[in-house]
């Protein structure tokens, strides 16, 4: 059975040693959903309640760009909407220095 086959494969992988331990950026990426710092940024900007246009005004960014990462933090995530990313952001304490 194939789910049995991936779920054993994932449990003896992870009883292998790591030849090295997480960087922090890669450790915060692991933490926050596989998020980058960018994307992480944008979320917490979006639960301040900010649009896209407001987004990419204050990163010096294209409305375009903010919105392929918005898609990219919904995928990533598996959310639907904005609302859903803000609380997302708010309950891991994004918001906090913002």
């Amino acid at each position: 059975d194939e789910s049995l086959r991936d779920n054993f494969l994932q449990r003896a992988t992870a009883m292998l040693p790591h030849s090295r331990p997480l960087s922090p950026k890669q450790a915060a990426k692991q933490a926050f959903g596989g998020l980058t710092a960018r994307e992480r940024e944008i979320a917490a900007l979006i639960a301040h309640g900010k649009f896209n246009r407001e987004i990419a005004d204050v990163l010096v960014l294209s409305e375009r760009t903010i919105e392929t990462h918005v898609s990219n933090i919904m995928l990533k995530l598996n959310l639907t909407s904005r609302r859903q990313i803000a609380s997302w952001a708010i309950e891991r304490g994004l918001t906090a220095n913002m």
